[in-house]
């Protein structure tokens, strides 16, 4: 019979969990605009004004941010202000390192970085937060031209940056050369206008931790106070760098291409990974007919209430089937059910007749009651037991054998189903981790992607229903199986007919077990009241069933204990090449 593999669901989600969901951050919020401008001064330093709009959800203390340089640069003449773009109104928080509230700004030098860490309280909405500063040596002077190399926004963001326009300017228009290129790992437009004398970057979404960067080069003239000064010169070498990252470039992303391709035509064949379960399954044990070519079955089985449950439902025995063996017990006398005040409570005792052929029922009486009787009560207290569910479990797989051993069941074919049902769910995890990664990585083929999507859900989808219909019975646990099935349509068809045409009461007292078992136990008393209304008010051993269904009670109760203990337990190079430029992993965020 098919087993639950649920630790391989839990394992797939936690894996899943792990590799997908987005680690806590301070405050919820969006970085919706970042507006950058570095002006260049005669002296080869940045006059840098770097605006953030940040969209917060919630409530937030204030943001941060981390200027990052090489050595020997300087960070000076820095403020910080804060506009509420709601209400327009705006602040200049006051450089403060003591105080930690109100609007004030703290600013530190750690190392080659520089902090600023903001306080301004904020409930929810858009704010845009502006730093001015200036950064000393940040150009270098050739004999040629001079060169500024510079991520402008580092790689130190974890969240993406939507709206980022990232600007150099320069003091004189109409240059006489300007050249530039932008390196960023996204998609984005570059402008090197030297009429305007401005080079301008422009990224629709910057990926979290991705930097941009600005490689430029300009006249000497621009910089005449740069104290910077190198001998040689430098524009042949930066531009055959240039030319470098670019064919590294234009060869990462056919490379790239290539690799979304492979990967697109590799998880269109996925599907082929089902063919075992189609070829395994092909030689299967013997079919049952279809529910409505057996009919109506009227004999009793030759087989016990949990073997006909089991046959049925194609699932390990629950509460119900051991209710069922107790009832077959009762009517054999070996058992007897006393009904307690109210019908409420059933207490369960041994007979002279008890045979104690059923270890899980000899478990309850021993460690549930006192060794010769338990009642419902008893076992809801002693819900939480590790040791029942321990031997529950054992009989569960006692019953699962017994089928086999009784040649019901072909072990051999029971083994290869569970396998391949393992197999089906373990692509089938992979496939939907496969899903999910296709539509993050191939938005640009989506046309293609659906349908891909669409046949691997589909040969799944049939892969599960080949396995639906294997059987690993054998010819006498099909025709069992067909017996139990017909015998089952029967008691839930059982107001369709006479019942003193099938037989008279001692005979229904036979069928019990099974209308229990199979969960049928208040539709067949009713219609036994309804015909037999005298017999059984004659009958002791009907009146545990009328005494507020014993059974049932007994299999509520039984699971509940069971449950409970069940375990807690100018060119623009859409890479991230980089070409030397200083202030990689520059960034913040918000507390």
């Amino acid at each position: 019979m098919k087993r639950k593999y649920l630790w391989v669901l839990a394992l797939f989600l936690a894996s899943f969990s792990a590799a997908f969901l987005p680690e806590k951050v301070f405050a919820d919020y969006d970085l919706t605009k970042m507006d950058v401008t570095a002006i260049v001064n005669s002296d080869g330093s940045l006059s840098m004004i770097r605006k953030i709009v940040y969209d917060f959800d919630d409530s937030a203390n204030g943001v941060y941010y981390t200027q990052n340089l090489a050595s020997g640069q300087k960070v000076s003449g820095q403020s910080v202000e804060v506009k509420d773009l709601a209400s327009g109104k705006t602040v200049k928080p006051a450089l403060n390192n003591q105080a930690d509230s109100g609007n004030v700004y703290h600013f530190n030098k750690d190392g080659n970085s520089y902090k600023f860490k903001v306080y301004h309280h904020v409930d929810d909405g858009k704010v845009q937060v502006v730093y001015r500063y200036k950064i000393s040596g940040a150009v270098d002077s050739y004999e040629d031209a001079s060169e500024l190399n510079f991520k402008i926004v580092g790689d130190g963001w974890d969240k993406e940056i939507s709206n980022v326009t990232a600007t150099v300017r320069f003091q004189d228009k109409k240059l006489s050369f300007l050249k530039g290129w932008a390196h960023v790992n996204a998609n984005g437009h570059l402008t090197v206008d030297k009429e305007k004398g401005l080079v301008k970057a422009e990224v629709a979404t910057l990926p979290e931790a991705t930097f941009l960067e600005l490689h430029l080069l300009f006249p000497n003239s621009l910089v005449s106070q740069n104290k910077k000064q190198h001998s040689g010169e430098i524009a042949a070498k930066v531009v055959d760098q240039e030319k470098a990252l670019a064919k590294e470039t234009a060869a990462k992303k056919a490379r790239h291409n290539v690799y979304e391709l492979i990967g697109l035509a590799l998880f269109a064949l996925s599907p082929l990974l089902y063919l075992p379960v189609f070829i395994k399954s092909r030689k299967s044990g013997s079919p049952v007919k279809a529910k409505k070519e057996i009919g109506h079955n009227f004999e009793i089985p030759a087989f016990s209430p949990t073997t006909a449950q089991i046959l049925v439902t194609k699932k390990d025995p629950d509460g119900k089937a051991l209710a069922g063996e107790i009832a077959l017990r009762a009517g054999r006398g070996e058992i007897t059910i006393k009904a307690g005040k109210k019908g409420k409570n059933f207490t369960y005792a041994k007979t002279s007749k008890y045979k104690g052929d059923l270890p899980l029922l000899n478990r309850l009486f021993k460690k549930v009651g006192n060794g010769q009787s338990f009642s419902n009560k008893d076992l809801k207290q002693y819900s939480g037991s590790q040791e029942i569910t321990s031997s529950y479990k054992n009989w569960q797989e006692a019953s699962q054998k017994a089928l086999i051993k009784e040649g019901y069941i072909d072990q051999k074919l029971q083994d290869r189903e569970e396998l391949l049902s393992l197999y089906t769910l373990g692509l089938m995890f992979v496939s939907v981790a496969a899903i999910v990664v296709c539509f993050f990585l191939y938005d640009k083929y989506t046309f293609w992607l659906l349908p891909a999507i669409l046949w691997v859900l589909a040969t799944f989808g049939l892969a599960r229903l080949r396995l639906h219909h294997f059987s690993d019975l054998t010819e006498k646990g099909a025709r069992a199986t067909e017996q139990a099935l017909g015998f089952e349509a029967m008691l839930d068809d059982i107001g369709q007919f006479k019942l003193r045409d099938i037989g008279e009461l001692t005979l229904w007292e036979q069928v019990m077990p099974y209308a229990i078992a199979f969960g049928l136990a208040k539709k067949v008393l009713k219609q036994l009241k309804l015909e037999f209304p005298e017999e059984i008010a004659a009958d002791p051993y009907w009146t545990y069933y009328y005494a507020g269904a014993s059974y049932g009670a007994f299999a509520s109760s039984f699971d509940e204990a069971i449950s409970s203990s069940a375990g807690s337990g100018g060119n623009f190079s859409a890479s991230s090449a980089s070409s030397g430029g200083f202030g990689g992993g520059s960034g913040g965020g918000a507390f």
